[in-house]
This record gives structure tokens, C-alpha cells and sequence, in this order.
């Protein structure tokens, strides 16, 4: 990969669990070829999504930096950065401009489609910061036109969807980047779309389909029609929400031992013996506590159901229950809990797991690395920028040193000083992986509201929509009904 040296982009992701980043380069056709990608717990400095504690979030962040720059040549730098944010405030904004070209009408130039991209650049929302802008849907005399430059028309239209998010935490990701590790921050990149753009099909993107990332602490629904994207809302419920609810279980428990007790032993069946127990070690190690099996997949199946739920709510609400033909794409770490696409199939919607399209990645990627990195292997798909710059040396100084490593040699990274509770850091080079880590990196959360209310059985909405969204929801009441006996 040497000749590729000089296209080398660096990514970082901020998640409510894992601060994770990627260096890669990519091919002539954009296709991306990691090169190392690693990955730390935010151990609570970060928060649904956005920065909270930026003195500990930069310190983390320098560190996932420097284990990353250890697969570089020495006279390699990393200088800027991507930063991928998928945050609570969040969300999309329709934005509509037009021209108006005459009775009689003319023929639309790049003069005109400059005029409209004016408009929209001029937008703004008060508190918050614009992050992307989609590309246009254009309409010219009320119809649909995929380009509109050549035709005649007496009023073009352009629909655009913005990505927006709170200024206060735009303003902690520019002083966590710029001032705290002197970088250049190259772009915020919103992952919910970086990542929808990277996994669904064409047919998926034409048709209508929502991806739905249920994360830690948030989970984000972005919404595709006519290969367009319509639609972004990110929701403040994720797999934390579960491991508080487990916290109250007839016998209470520490978030911690909640946590590992969610990840080890927690399922959505409820198909199971009343009787059937289960034992549970704290994460100290000092104790031992026996549970009901049943009880603990009774609160993990109430609280998944909802956030499901609460999902099919805002597709409703955003008027689009009509146009997803194609159902759901899942991603996330609350979708590997046991019995959870088992549930999905009785329930009766169209989905399927997410995956990375091949157009996206190189042959000869790890299978391991593109699965367990998938997030980081979109924003480095999105990267125009490269953030590897090399230092110019005199020829005496490259004669007299030993040979630097190449970048297909494995990555040596210094493992990180031990913290109590902490999730093991995890690291793979593209020539070290020779087989899939089990990961759990946006399973947990050390953040929520404090008024997040307990489970509950969710309600059927009252709106009707197209059969899919029927079928979900009529799911989610005839499951509870069948499923939570009196004892719940």
C-alpha cells in the first residue's frame, strides 16, 4: 500500500460507548482499503452522542491517535481529521428553493442551479449549526427531473435535506479537535447517513426503506426515498436505556453488574420455562445472585419492543409509513441481543441485518475488520480530504536510518494503563485480523436522563398506515398480549 501514502484519511468516531477511528486510503474508483482501525471506551465522557467531559474526551482521543499512528512510517504525521457524530439534537431539515423563469418559460443553465444551491446556503436555524446538505431533488413545472440542466421550464424547484445539530455541540467537537490536539478537523460527518449511504442497495434507496441503528445511547432512523435521503431523527433510547431497567429487578443491582448481565445472559425470549434461573457474578467478583431468567427477558424484551415502537411512531409522524415498500435495515449494538431478529419475524416486518455494500470496500478487506468497523469504514467513504502528511527528508538522512516498516506490516499499539469496569480496548490492522471479534461496542451507556421512564407496553398508534407499519405495530400488541402474563 506505499504508493497510496501521499491519500491517507483519518476518521474518528464518536459514539455514547466507543471513541473508534480508522486510517485508510481508498482506490481509483473511491473504494476503501483500511489500513489500521482501533477502538477505546469513553468511560462517560462522552454522552448520548455528544461531548460532555472535554478534557477527558481529548485525552482519549490523543491516545486512539497515537495507537493508530504506530502503523505509520516515522516520518508520518496525523494532521486532520473526519469526525463522524451521530448525537441526540440531530435531525434533518426540508429545504425548499425555487425560480421562477417566466411565462414562456427557459432553459435551465448552472447559472440557475447555482442560484438555488445560493438560497439554500443562506439558510439557518436558530441554535444550531448546519452540518451537510443533501444533493437536490429537482422539479421542473411540478415534475420530477433528475437533471434539470438542458430542459425548459417556467419554475425549477430544488428540494434539499440539511443535517443539523446543536451549536454547543458542534462548539465541543471544534475545541476537542482544534484546540485541545492542534488537528484540523477536515469535517463533522452525520453518521446515520454516512452509514445509510454505505449499506443500503439501490433498490432499497429507490423504493423506500428505513435504516435503524439502535445504539447505546441513541438510536438514529434515516429515511430513503427515490434513492433520496428524506428524513433523519435521532431518538434518546438505546441499549443503556436496558441495562438501567435491569438495575430494578426484584433483586437490585449495580449498573455495572446490570451491564454484564444484559450482555451475557440477556434475551428477548420469553418462550421459556417460569422456573428456569439464572446465576449472576458482580463485575468485582464479590458476589453471586440468582435471578428468574424469565423476569430478566421480560425487561430486555419490554424495552427493545418500545424503542421499536417509538421507531415506528416518527416514520408515522413524518408522513413517510406510506413509502418505505422496503421495510427496515437494522444495525447496532442492541440488535445482536439473543431472540432479537427471531422477535422481528414473528412481528411481520420486511428487514434484514446491515452490510456494507461491496462497492463500498476493497477486495482483499478482512472480513473481520469490515464487520466489526463498519461505521468507520463509511466516514472513511465520505473523507475528500486526506489527513496524513509526510515530512520531506534529505537522501543522507534516508541512506543512514534502518528501513522503515511498510504499511502492510502489522500495527504494534501499546496496550492502554487498566481502568476499573473498563470495556477492553480493541485494535485490528487489515493484515493481523484473521477472524471476527465478537463486539459489543455500542451496547452500553454510563448516561441517561433521569426521568427515563421504566418499561412499559407499547401502544399501538391510532394512525393507519400502509400494511408494513400495520403488520409491525399490530405485532407489538398482539406479542404483549400473548406474552405478559399477570405476574409481569
Amino acid at each position: 500500500m506505499n504508493e497510496h501514502r501521499d491519500s491517507i484519511y483519518a476518521v474518528i468516531n464518536i459514539g455514547s460507548s466507543y471513541l473508534s477511528g480508522m486510517l485508510a486510503t481508498k482506490s481509483q474508483q473511491g473504494r476503501v482499503f483500511p489500513l489500521v482501525a482501533h477502538r477505546i471506551p469513553t468511560n462517560g465522557c462522552v454522552r448520548q452522542g455528544s461531548i460532555h467531559n472535554i478534557e477527558e474526551a481529548a485525552q482519549r482521543i490523543g491516545s486512539l491517535l497515537d495507537s493508530l499512528s504506530l502503523s505509520l512510517p516515522e516520518e508520518a504525521k496525523i494532521e486532520g481529521v473526519y469526525v463522524g457524530l451521530e448525537c441526540r439534537s440531530m435531525r434533518s431539515e426540508r429545504y425548499d428553493a425555487f425560480i421562477d423563469l417566466g411565462s414562456e418559460g427557459c432553459v435551465v443553465t448552472p447559472d440557475h442551479l447555482e442560484t438555488l444551491k445560493d438560497q439554500v446556503n443562506d439558510a439557518s436555524y436558530p441554535g444550531m449549526t448546519i452540518l451537510s446538505v443533501t444533493d437536490p431533488r429537482y422539479r421542473c413545472d411540478g415534475k420530477r427531473e433528475p437533471n434539470p440542466r438542458g430542459v425548459r421550464c417556467s419554475r425549477l424547484e430544488a428540494q434539499y435535506l440539511l443535517i443539523v445539530a446543536r451549536q454547543n455541540i458542534i462548539v465541543n467537537v471544534r475545541e476537542t479537535i482544534e484546540d485541545r490536539l492542534q488537528l484540523r478537523l477536515l469535517g463533522i460527518l452525520p453518521t446515520p447517513i454516512a452509514e445509510a449511504s454505505a449499506t443500503l442497495t439501490m433498490e432499497e434507496m429507490a423504493l423506500g426503506c428505513a435504516y435503524v441503528n439502535i445504539g447505546g445511547g441513541t438510536t438514529s432512523v434515516a429515511i430513503y426515498q427515490e434513492r433520496f435521503p428524506v428524513a433523519l431523527f435521532v431518538l434518546p433510547l438505546g441499549g443503556n436505556n436496558v441495562t438501567r431497567d435491569l438495575t430494578q429487578l426484584s433483586i437490585p443491582l449495580l449498573e455495572s453488574d446490570a451491564e454484564r448481565l444484559k450482555v451475557e445472559r440477556g434475551s428477548m425470549n420469553l418462550s421459556i420455562p417460569r422456573n428456569q434461573e439464572i446465576e449472576a457474578t458482580s463485575v468485582d467478583g464479590g458476589s453471586t445472585k440468582r435471578f428468574s431468567q424469565l423476569e430478566v427477558n421480560r425487561y430486555v424484551s419490554a424495552r427493545v419492543l418500545e424503542i421499536l415502537s417509538n421507531v415506528v411512531s416518527i416514520i408515522r409522524e413524518a408522513g413517510c409509513a406510506e413509502s418505505i415498500s422496503k421495510g427496515f435495515v437494522f444495525a447496532g449494538g442492541v440488535t445482536r441481543t439473543d431472540h432479537f431478529y427471531e422477535t422481528l419475524r414473528r412481528l411481520s416486518p420486511e428487514y434484514r441485518p446491515a452490510s456494507l455494500r461491496r462497492d463500498i470496500y476493497e477486495d482483499g478487506c478482512d472480513s473481520g475488520l469490515v464487520e466489526a468497523f463498519m461505521t468507520e469504514i463509511a466516514l472513511a467513504y465520505q473523507a475528500k480530504e486526506p489527513g496524513i502528511t509526510f515530512e520531506l527528508r534529505s537522501l543522507s538522512s534516508l541512506m543512514d536510518e534502518e528501513p522503515s516498516k511498510p504499511f502492510a506490516e502489522p500495527a504494534k499499539v501499546a496496550e492502554p494503563e487498566p481502568t476499573q469496569q473498563s470495556p477492553k480496548e480493541e485494535t485490528y490492522t487489515y493484515t493481523t485480523i484473521s477472524q471476527p471479534h465478537g463486539l459489543d461496542e455500542d451496547y452500553e451507556d454510563d448516561f441517561d436522563e433521569d426521568d427515563e421512564p421504566q418499561p412499559r407496553k407499547a401502544k399501538e398508534p391510532k394512525s393507519k398506515g400502509p400494511s408494513l407499519l400495520d403488520r409491525l405495530t399490530k405485532g407489538f400488541s398482539d406479542f404483549f398480549g400473548a406474552e405478559s402474563g399477570d405476574d409481569y
